[in-house]
Formats: structure tokens, sequence, C-alpha cells
């Protein structure tokens, strides 16, 4: 799995926004969420190498590697997302999101769930006494994801096998939106989202065998949903 330093950074802050008091936490909300998932076209890679055992020493045969230009075809996307906007700053809220898509194209399959730790921004506009966070509240997100991903993938003959391998990766999750909040506990929200996996696998940890997968995944979500606020 994958961690960059940046990833790190957000991840290190975010968990210290969560540990804050809970005398600052004002506006809890949840938000349900679906759409479509339109993954990029990009090139994976597979390479795979058996070797045998001789006395402690590896003898191996040569390298198989296959490389295709692979476009997905688009996706249903669905998740969930909780969180809080803070008192002290109601521009300044966290959560934490999961969701599910797919990537599937002929003899490759991706199936994606990814848990992220995001930092929020919102322009609370149109406020009121009843809806303190405004009526209409354009906001951002970003911050890490934690992605499950179970893929499969066959590119035989270049390969001597069909690959099949689950793992988690660490990547980054960013969101673009608006919220109408029509009742002081319910909104309704439009949402353009990015997350981006870069993915470089072992799928067998055997000595005798190595099978590699290697890709990026960069995926655009157009997203709508609806948000209950406490």
């Amino acid at each position: 799995m994958r961690r960059t330093p940046i990833m790190l950074v957000h991840a290190l802050l975010l968990g210290l926004v969560l540990l804050t008091p809970g005398r600052v936490r004002s506006e809890p909300f949840l938000d349900l969420y679906g759409g479509v998932a339109d993954t990029q076209p990009a090139r994976v890679t597979v390479t795979h190498q058996d070797c045998v055992d001789i006395f402690v020493v590896f003898i191996c045969a040569e390298e198989n590697k296959a490389t295709r230009k692979v476009a997905f075809d688009p996706s249903a996307t669905f998740g969930m997302r909780g969180g809080y906007w803070f008192d002290s700053a109601s521009w300044v809220g966290v959560a934490a999101d999961v969701s599910f898509f797919e990537a599937e194209a002929n003899h490759i399959r991706f199936r994606i769930v990814p848990v992220s730790l995001l930092v929020m921004l919102r322009v609370p506009l149109l406020v009121t006494d009843e809806i303190p966070g405004g009526r209409l509240q354009p906001y951002v997100g970003i911050g890490p994801s934690f992605f499950y991903r179970d893929s499969t993938g066959d590119f035989r003959p270049e390969t001597p096998k069909k690959v099949a391998v689950r793992s988690v990766e660490a990547g980054l999750d960013a969101r673009l939106g608006v919220l109408w909040q029509f009742h002081r506990h319910f909104g309704l929200f439009a949402e353009y989202r990015f997350t981006h996996l870069p993915m470089d696998v072992d799928t067998n940890g055997s000595p005798a065998r190595s099978t590699r997968l290697n890709a990026t995944l960069d995926t655009h979500h157009f997203l709508t949903g609806v948000s209950f606020r406490f």
C-alpha cells in the first residue's frame, strides 16, 4: 500500500481535528448519494515470472509482461458521508466517507471501495436564524482515501495466467459541490468528485512466483444526494 507524505499530513491534521473537544461540534450531518463514475483510460501492466528453488538458489524463467491501454465503461456509484461543521468556524468541517464503484473493460475488472477522510470547507449563503449555515452552501472537500480493491484481469496469451487480487491502496479524494438546504434538517446537493488511485501490487507473495499489476485509475464522479442535518 502506498502512502505519500502529503497523504500522511492530511491524515494527521484530520485526526487532530477529530480529537477536538466535543463542545466545538455544531452541525452534524449525514449525506447519502449516488451517480455515475467515469474512470479514464489507463495503461494496465501485468508481469509474471516463475522461479525454481534449487538448493536455496532461485533460477527464474524469462519474465512475461503485457501492457494494454484500457478504456473503461461508466459505472454506477453510491455512498454515504458523515461528519460535522464546527461552531467556532462554521465554514470548516470534517467528514468520513465510504462508497463503491467499478472500473470494467474487456478482460479486466476493478471493484473499488474507497474509505476517505475529508477536510470540508463551505461558503454559507442566504443565512437565516433557522439555518445559520445558509440555505445555499457551495463547498469543497479533500483528503486521503484508502481503496479496497478486488480486481481480475486476463491478458493471456501474453501472460500465462489470469490475475485475481485483493488489496488496499492509498490515494486521493477531492470534492466540489453545492447544497440547497430547503429545511432545517434536510438539503439536496449536486457534487463532482475526483479520485486518484495508483496501484503497484504483487499478486502472489511466494518467492517461487511473482505476478505484478501496475495501473493508475483516475475517476470522475457525478453525484446527487440528500443531506440530513441534526
